[in-house]
């Protein structure tokens, strides 16, 4: 770009006055500008429409693609692609009030220049272009200024989506005299630093430099960058050219999992890097770091080793998109069952380096499921529940498995003769289980002592137990799961279709104490709480129990609720009879109705808990509780016992 490479440019001058098309390598993250950074460049033209020297508005990085009028947008792409966007905009709001030129120049000559050309010979070309896989949906935002025939499927894409709309909003009402200063300001007024290095290697370097002093690059973005780097100083052709195919699957893997945020790829390289790499938990937090360590740039001979990290992160972006993205298709019904459990988990961090590492070696789906069937139990009763103690949470045992898994490599484990890697990976996981949530720790990390202060309106798996109950009702019934419902989060779904849960003896109910007590252990246990619409609470939340459970069935004539509202009229009656078979009370005093609401609650939790033992079984324990009996009016601190029993005291730090 000849003598103009360190002039502060216009953006007319980077399109070359339309002689030059930018395009955006497919090994690039997609469009992340969002609302905050737009409204930005808004104030910026907004400020500049009133000067008359040019504002420097950023850095771009351009490689020439050959000898062609094409070059590469290596840095700047989301300040190029927004302001592409919004001369769309202003093209559109200038045809909507039936202008034909802004400031003396055609729009069909604007549009020829910052957004495409070759309409009327059938030979369109964009002069922006994102890569095949965004292309699409960004073109066509650039002719109607909304999507048509495409769908969003990402993060990125939603970004442009909303990029047009902001931009359209604020052109719309603006005259002629208005639309042309505001159009002087983006082609003349905005002033850019333009470099272009015409090695790879130089292109990786200067990526990361510029980044890092702007917005921080995530991990993920740096080991690409120092991949392009590496690749071009060897001149090691087949690793950029498996960087350039891998990371658009890459990229969009993660887009449709959800993982769009520098600190959610953050946290997915962590956990690649613990497979492939290095258990250790406290180096995986430095993953750009210890790549270049482990693969210095001066040796060429590393080249193997990064592309196979390339083609491992992929494919357990893949994986990730099973895990969290419920449209995931190509597995089995099964599979994709537990998955959705996995993924309604309040919390999957120590089980992730497992998951991935099956899906890396394990191709036998009935064996797959065999594993991540015991990986939801091992997560639910070991972590969710809290039993696991935080300064020794056997985290970094099962990343060890996961490494050693994913190498098929058991040698070190003394035990392991003779297995097949899957299945002494099943044998071990059954052991954790059983040495660290056994049946009878499970229970008891499930129940309140009578003395203990723990609040399970607090605990982080509430909503997912009783959600997982109320589906195992609905199964009964033989109809179909509605678990991702009963647990989606209030900005999920729409107000009417929120699941809330809720206390059944209300902590602000005190008609039966003498003192005010809105602490009473029962109203703490597990078995006082329930999930239900929203809406039919507000109005009852803190009657009586008797009186609530009525108002709550006669709501649910009007509008469906949940199934478990229609078991508390048999067990309140079922809790009343008991009382009163016990001709302890003469009279329905306060201490009688207390009674008949500790047996309903017993009642209750009796139920979930040998729900929970059925739902969160796992084969092969050495102690198995067959049922559960709870007495909360025994003279034991301990409100439970197990059938069969057994001597194991409790061991909690609460």
């Amino acid at each position: 770009m000849n003598n103009k490479t360190y002039e502060l440019l216009t953006l007319k001058d980077i399109f070359d006055s339309g002689n030059r098309q930018l395009s955006v390598p497919d090994y690039q993250r997609g469009y992340s500008w969002e609302e905050e950074q737009r409204k930005d460049l808004i104030g910026d033209i907004i400020q500049i429409i009133t000067q008359d020297h040019r504002h420097f508005t950023g850095t771009v990085v351009a490689s020439q693609n050959g000898e062609s009028s094409i070059f590469d947008l290596v840095d700047g792409q989301q300040r190029v692609t927004s302001l592409v966007i919004f001369m769309s905009c202003i093209l559109r709001a200038a045809k909507k009030i039936g202008l034909i030129e802004l400031n003396s120049e055609s729009l069909s000559t604007i549009e020829q220049v910052y957004v495409r050309s070759g309409i009327d010979t059938g030979n369109t070309t964009y002069q922006l272009q994102l890569g095949s896989i965004r292309d699409p949906l960004f073109h066509e935002i650039l002719d109607d200024g909304q999507p048509v025939n495409q769908k969003i499927k990402s993060k990125a894409d939603q970004n442009i989506v909303d990029a047009a709309n902001q931009f359209q909003i604020y052109l719309t009402g603006k005259d002629r005299d208005e639309l042309e200063c505001i159009y002087l300001a983006v082609t003349e007024k905005l002033g850019f630093l333009l470099y272009a290095p015409k090695k790879d290697a130089e292109i990786g370097i200067m990526f990361e430099v510029i980044n890092n002093r702007g917005k921080p690059l995530s991990e993920l973005e740096k080991i690409k960058n120092y991949l392009i780097y590496f690749a071009g100083r060897h001149g090691i052709n087949d690793l950029k050219v498996k960087v350039n195919s891998n990371w658009p699957v890459l990229l969009e893997s993660l887009n449709s999992a959800n993982f769009t945020s520098n600190d959610d790829e953050n946290r997915f390289l962590r956990v690649c890097w613990i497979v492939f790499k290095d258990y250790n938990k406290s180096k995986s937090y430095h993953v750009y770091d210890n790549l270049k360590q482990f693969c210095p740039a001066a040796d060429a001979v590393h080249w193997q080793e990064l592309s196979d990290f390339v083609e491992f992160v992929t494919n357990s972006a893949k994986t990730y998109t099973y895990l969290f993205d419920s449209r995931n298709s190509g597995l089995s019904d099964k599979e994709k069952q537990i998955l959705q459990r996995i993924a309604l988990h309040p919390a999957q961090a120590s089980i992730l380096p497992l998951i991935v590492s099956l899906y890396s070696k394990e191709f036998d789906v009935e064996r797959r499921v065999k594993i991540l069937d015991v990986l939801e139990k091992l997560n639910f009763r070991y972590y969710i529940t809290g039993i696991a103690n935080r300064n020794d949470s056997g985290q970094g045992e099962l990343f060890e498995l996961a490494y050693y898994y994913h190498k098929n490599d058991f040698s070190l484990y003394e035990d392991s003769e003779g297995y097949e890697a899957t299945d002494y990976l099943y044998e071990y996981l059954v052991w954790f289980v059983d040495e660290n949530a056994n049946d009878q720790k499970f229970i008891q990390y499930l129940t309140l002592d009578k003395n203990e202060s723990g609040d399970y309106y607090k605990w982080q798996g509430l909503k997912f137990f009783l959600g997982s109950y109320e589906d195992e009702l609905l199964s009964q019934n033989r109809q179909s799961s509605q678990i991702a419902r009963f647990v989606a989060s209030r900005d999920k779904v729409s107000p009417n279709d929120f699941y809330h849960q809720e206390h059944i003896w209300a902590r602000k109910e005190i008609s039966l104490y003498d003192d005010i007590n809105d602490l009473d252990v029962n109203k703490r246990r597990l078995g006082n709480f329930i999930i239900l619409m929203e809406t039919i609470n507000i109005k009852v939340s803190d009657h009586r129990i008797e009186q609530k459970i009525e108002e709550y069935f006669e709501g649910t004539k009007a509008q469906p609720n949940t199934l478990m509202i229609r078991e508390l009229r048999n067990d309140f009656e079922a809790a009343k009879k008991e009382i009163d078979n016990s001709h302890e009370f003469k009279r329905q005093v306060k201490s009688y109705w207390y009674s008949v609401y500790q047996k309903f609650l017993d009642i209750r939790e009796q139920r979930i808990l040998n729900f929970a033992i059925k739902r969160w079984a796992v084969d092969g324990l050495s102690k198995p509780v067959e049922k559960v009996l709870i007495d909360s009016f025994s003279e034991d601190n301990e409100i439970f016992k197990c059938k069969p029993e057994y001597s194991e005291k409790k061991n909690m730090d609460e």
